[in-house]
């Protein structure tokens, strides 16, 4: 049970850093393919950038959908070991 619970509090962990990391790769596409777009009536140029990310909730919603996904990831390997057993 201890195996269950350290690989599913891993596997949450990589999802969670996998999420980051592909927020983050999109911001860094987005910066790179950037292009402004002006009217003829503008005068200011635009300064908008698109690199990074903004997460989006409070910190403590961040830890529950860790907890969350981990809880999840416990019980299907919980389910999986169970039907193991069986066969």
């Amino acid at each position: 049970m201890n195996r269950n619970v350290l690989l599913a509090l891993l596997g949450a962990l990589l999802l969670h850093i996998g999420y980051f990391l592909v927020q983050l790769l999109i911001g860094i596409v987005q910066t790179f393919f950037y292009q402004p777009q002006f009217a003829p009536t503008d005068v200011v140029l635009q300064s908008e950038v698109a690199f990074g990310f903004v997460s989006r909730g409070t910190p403590l919603f961040l830890l529950a959908s860790y907890f969350l996904a981990a809880l999840v990831l416990f019980m299907m390997l919980k389910t999986k070991e169970s039907l193991k057993r069986k066969v």
